[in-house]
C-alpha cells in the first residue's frame, strides 16, 4: 500500500525545467539507452507497474529462481536508487531526481527500504517509458493514493472521456503548461483556467508536499479537458458535457472544481477592477 510522503517537494516548475531534463540527459532517450540507462528505466517500469517494492522483491522480478544473481541485482538496484560513493565522490541516485521516494520500511524476511515512484516519477515514466495503456491502468491502481482526484477514479473517467485520460502524459512532457503561446486556442474557458493554472503554480513555487503537487496535478487533467480538440466535434462528448458527467458521479470533484473555477473568476474581477481605477487624465 501507498503511504502519502509529507516531506516538501519541488514544484511542478521544477519538475520541467529541472527534474525532467537532467533525468533525460542522465537516463537516456528509451530507444538508445547504455546497460546503465536500460537499469534505471526498468527499476522505474518496475515500481510503475507493481508499487512499492524494496530492492529485493525489485530483483526477484528480474530473476526469480537465482539467488545469487537475485543478490547481484539488488546491490547494482540499490546503488542506482541511492547513488554511490567512489574514491570519496558522490554520486546522486535516482532518489536525488526525486523520481523515487522512500515509502516505508518492510518487515519482511528481507527488510529494507521500500521504494516507490514520485508524482514527478510517475509524470517522467508517462513522459519516456513509451507505456502501453494497459500498462498506464495498472500505474493508476497502484498510485491512486498519490493523485485520488485523478487515478482513485480512474475507471470511472475512462468510461467517460475514453482513451483521453491517457493524455496525463502531456503534462509529463511539460506541454499545455506554461508554453500556451505556442498554441491556436479558441476555447476562452480552456484560456483563462489554464492562465489562472499557470498564476498559482507560479505562486506556489516554493516546496510543497505531495498532497499539494497532486491537487495541481490534477487541476491541470481537468482543465485540460475543456482543450483537446478530439473532444469538441460530437455534441453529446463536448468537454463542457463530459465534466458534467464526472460531476454527476462524483460530487467531491464537483466542488473541488468549481471551487477553483471560483477563485479564478474573482481574481481576474479584481484585476479588472484595478484597470477600471487607473486614469491617465
Amino acid at each position: 500500500m501507498v503511504i502519502l510522503n509529507e516531506e516538501r517537494l519541488p514544484s511542478l516548475l521544477t519538475y520541467k525545467y529541472y527534474i525532467r531534463p537532467n533525468a533525460h540527459r542522465l537516463y537516456g532517450d528509451y530507444a538508445n539507452r547504455t546497460k546503465h540507462q536500460q537499469n534505471v528505466h526498468r527499476i522505474l517500469k518496475i515500481l510503475a507497474l507493481n508499487g512499492p517494492m524494496t530492492t529485493w522483491d525489485m530483483a526477484k522480478i528480474r530473476f526469480p529462481n537465482d539467488i545469487e544473481k537475485i543478490r547481484s541485482k539488488e546491490k547494482e538496484y540499490r546503488r542506482l536508487l541511492v547513488g554511490r560513493t567512489d574514491r570519496g565522490r558522490h554520486s546522486d541516485g535516482i532518489l536525488g531526481l526525486k523520481l523515487v521516494l522512500i515509502d516505508s520500511i518492510s518487515t519482511k524476511r528481507n527488510p529494507g527500504n521500500k521504494y516507490r515512484l514520485s508524482l514527478f516519477g510517475i509524470l517522467y515514466c508517462l513522459d519516456r517509458l513509451h507505456l502501453e495503456k494497459f500498462e498506464v491502468d495498472k500505474m493508476a491502481k497502484n498510485y491512486a493514493v498519490v493523485l485520488p482526484l485523478v487515478f482513485g477514479n480512474w475507471d470511472l473517467l475512462k468510461s467517460i472521456i475514453g482513451d483521453n485520460v491517457y493524455n496525463l502524459s502531456l503534462l509529463g512532457k511539460g506541454l499545455l503548461f506554461d508554453n500556451l503561446h505556442v498554441l491556436t486556442i479558441d476555447n476562452s474557458e480552456f484560456y483563462e483556467l489554464i492562465m489562472f493554472f499557470n498564476i498559482k503554480s507560479n505562486q506556489l513555487s516554493q516546496s510543497l508536499n505531495e498532497t499539494k503537487i497532486g491537487e495541481l496535478i490534477s487541476l491541470w487533467f481537468y482543465i485540460t479537458l475543456l482543450y483537446f480538440p478530439n473532444l469538441k466535434h460530437e455534441k453529446k462528448r463536448k468537454p463542457s458535457f463530459m465534466l458534467k458527467q464526472i460531476f454527476k458521479k462524483r460530487k467531491n470533484i464537483e466542488k473541488w472544481f468549481l471551487d477553483y473555477v471560483d477563485s479564478a473568476k474573482k481574481y481576474y474581477k479584481e484585476r479588472s477592477n484595478i484597470l477600471e481605477d487607473v486614469s491617465f487624465t
